[in-house]
């Protein structure tokens, strides 16, 4: 097995988007974010940073995912060495060994940013799919070190699957409403009348992206701010009002009625109905809007009760 070497997150070349001169005063807080699965082969097990093929393939997708925070929040999203999606074909045990690697380099880049960048700002972690796998084990290690971060706005954990057992081996709960604080928010997209999803796992765990509660109760489309379509070209059009939305808490899903298993668009490997996909791009304006509500409130609280943080369960 061919295992690229580690990428050196002191230079820019290994990080997919760093904040810029054009930062604007509207973002007041950091986003770490790790992208999900951008590579496919037969032949590797991961992406190579260094291969300048591969450093292109995060860059199309990061406006509908990532560029979610960035009216407000500087992003930093590190390049690493992730799983191909063919590698997550292989039974658990072979795929959790293989993920030590992009683990050890999203703990590498986390470190850096919170030594060289971060200062204390308000802070979202942030994923998609992939990504998100990282993110909750990045947490996981910070609370085994007793690190967790005292800044945390929220962990938004999409397209991947996060537990009770997780949430109460981190000493974090699920968010609630959408602004509270200090809380993962996670939830995984089918469409109407799919019954499972490719990550989503026994005891899955959701958050409705257009009430961000955890209610089964029905979300009218009038909540829906906005779907990010992306054209062959690259133009992006926004659709509001596209879907109504409610929780399947015995499949661990949100539903959106946006498409049926029919109409659904395929995608190999993914069961029929999985809306994995559309995870970002469909909630992309809730996204943002409720990055922007949440950090508003982290900071009103911090202002109201004059600390640094919130100081995480040990």
């Amino acid at each position: 097995m061919n295992i690229p070497p580690k990428p050196n997150y002191d230079d820019p070349y290994f990080w997919v988007k760093l904040p810029d001169s054009s930062q604007s005063a509207a973002q007041k807080a950091d986003v770490f974010f790790v992208h999900g699965t951008v590579l496919h082969s037969k032949t590797e097990i991961y992406f190579d940073p260094r291969n300048e093929e591969h450093r292109l393939l995060p860059f199309r997708p990061r406006m509908i995912h990532a560029g979610a925070y960035e009216k407000t929040c500087r992003v930093y999203q590190p390049q690493y060495r992730q799983l191909t999606m063919e590698a997550h074909l292989n039974d658990w045990e072979t795929i959790k060994n293989y993920y030590r690697v992009p683990v050890e380099d999203i703990t590498a880049a986390y470190r850096h940013f919170m030594t060289h960048w971060n200062s204390g700002r308000p802070l979202i972690l942030a994923g998609n799919s992939q990504g998100s796998i990282l993110i909750l084990e990045l947490l996981k290690h910070l609370k085994a070190c007793g690190e967790l971060p005292q800044n945390l706005v929220a962990a938004y954990i999409i397209g991947f699957t996060v537990t009770q057992a997780d949430l109460d081996g981190l000493g974090m709960r699920l968010c609630q409403s959408p602004t509270d604080l200090n809380c993962i928010i996670s939830y995984n997209t089918l469409a109407e009348g799919a019954e499972k999803g490719f990550t989503i796992l026994p005891g899955a765990l959701c958050v409705n992206p257009l009430t961000w509660t955890q209610s089964e109760e029905k979300a009218d489309k009038s909540k829906h701010l906005g779907f990010m379509e992306t054209k062959e070209d690259g133009t992006q059009i926004i659709h509001k009002n596209a879907t109504n939305t409610w929780i399947n808490k015995k499949i661990g899903a949100v539903i959106a009625d946006i498409f049926n298993t029919e109409t659904a668009p395929p995608r190999e490997y993914f069961p029929k109905g999985d809306l994995h996909s559309y995870n970002y791009p469909l909630f992309f304006k809730n996204i943002e809007a409720n990055a922007e509500e949440r950090v508003n409130a982290y900071l009103a609280a911090k202002k109201k009760l004059n600390f640094k943080g919130f100081c995480l369960p040990k």
